[in-house]
């Protein structure tokens, strides 16, 4: 029963309110991020060069004999990105939206970069990151959402709006999403060395 009521509180309708409009913050994010590379061409450039010298290399080389452990370091990068917005977030809710949308940004900047580069067109560059893009954006938005659930529920409380249970216990409601989380990052990394390397080569 106490399942039943912890996958109704997944499913309800503020979590499922919540759930997309992170989704919507993070697709605002590509748009505003495409938008900076149109105005800002020199800065993007050179903040591109660098993300793509120390994380974009490794991925569209595939890492060679170390593809697990770079699978492993990508799963670990993402996995603390998806705790830092569940535990800030419980304390802060505004915060997982502004990292969500930061991240899109990101992308809508390197789908720019590398378009104008003539490395990928745009429609392969986010072909080329759907396979592991689907899972890795579940995962980090099923943990945005729980610290944006977590951090409402604890303000509520704080401010004597609504009863609390306290701020740890208040976390019982979305425990147990956390496997399925880890194991939507899990897949995302080992799909990122394994398949989207393959997926770039072929198009560029």
């Amino acid at each position: 029963m106490e399942t039943k009521e912890r996958l109704y509180f997944c499913l309800s309708q503020g979590f499922r309110m919540v759930f997309a409009l992170l989704l919507f913050f993070f697709l605002l994010g590509i748009a505003f991020g495409y938008g900076a590379w149109q105005e800002n061409r020199p800065q993007v450039t050179e903040l591109m060069e660098m993300l793509v010298k120390n994380q974009a290399v490794p991925v569209l080389r595939g890492g060679g004999a170390n593809r697990l452990v770079l699978a492993g370091w990508v799963f670990i990068n993402n996995l603390q990105a998806g705790v830092a917005m569940v535990f800030l977030g419980g304390l802060f809710p505004f915060f997982p939206p502004f990292i969500i949308s930061g991240n899109g940004m990101i992308i809508g900047m390197a789908a720019g970069y590398f378009e104008a580069n003539k490395l990928i067109t745009r429609n392969l560059f986010f072909l080329g990151l759907l396979p592991h893009g689907l899972f890795e954006l579940a995962g980090l938005l099923f943990a945005a959402a729980m610290g944006v659930m977590w951090g409402a529920k604890n303000w509520l409380g704080w401010l004597r709006l609504r009863n609390s249970r306290g701020f740890f216990a208040n976390t019982k409601d979305f425990i147990s999403l956390v496997p399925l989380v880890i194991v939507l990052l899990l897949l995302a990394a080992i799909i990122e060395m394994f398949i989207t390397p393959a997926l770039f080569s072929s198009t560029m």
